[in-house]
């Protein structure tokens, strides 16, 4: 079972060219996200080889099994070759492998935003100071929140040292990006004065009575 995978409906949309849009995803919500930070260097190698596929830097580890995923809210948006069954609750379900926050790390040129995103991950070893170095630039469509949100959450549990973070996020078309910081283990942004959640664990707009 995934370490930091979310129970319930598994929703991602890869980077551009990267895998079909999953359950009708619009392409033009997109945000930059762009992390860099160092980790621990005592990673063992069962979470080195999760994070790794969660970058889309490797294949996905033997203990990652399929999960039961309900799809009744979505059953109109389900391709072909997905087959929903009733369960013993009379849930409509689906047996999918869990999704990693990012399908491909490889380079690539971006289509919302300029130049190009991916992600890196590279040893170091500064005088017996071992850590993990990680840059990550990202284009990130609303159905891949729940993924890039518990993967973010584990990162920020397992960074090197204090300050040993730096990231920003920026909807596609704003000119200016918000800063990323980690207060008390949680990934946060500043906005008018506050700290506030980062877009992928902002609350669902509440609809308009009227």
């Amino acid at each position: 079972m995934s370490q930091f995978l979310p129970s319930g409906i598994a929703i991602l949309v890869g980077p551009p060219g990267v895998g079909p849009c999953r359950y009708g995803a619009a392409v033009a919500d997109i945000h930059e996200l762009v992390v860099a930070m160092d980790l621990r260097g005592d990673l063992s190698e069962t979470e080195l080889a999760e994070l790794r596929w969660h970058l889309g830097l490797g294949s996905r580890p033997e203990h990652i099994t399929e999960k039961t995923i309900v799809v009744n809210e979505v059953l109109d948006l389900l391709d072909d070759e997905q087959e929903p069954v009733r369960d013993e609750n009379g849930d409509w379900v689906i047996k999918e492998f869990p999704q990693p926050a990012w399908s491909d790390g490889s380079p690539y040129a971006a289509s919302k935003i300029p130049g190009a995103g991916g992600s890196i991950l590279v040893r170091a070893d500064d005088h017996g100071d071992e850590r993990w170095a990680l840059t990550c630039r990202w284009e990130i469509h609303p159905d891949g929140h729940a993924e890039v949100a518990e993967l973010i959450e584990w990162l920020a549990a397992r960074l090197h040292k204090n300050g040993s973070f730096f990231g920003y996020q920026r909807w596609y078309e704003d000119d200016e990006p918000e800063l990323l910081s980690v207060r008390d283990g949680k990934v946060v942004t500043r906005r008018d004065g506050a700290f506030v959640p980062p877009f992928w664990d902002e609350p669902d707009e509440e609809p308009d009575p009227a």
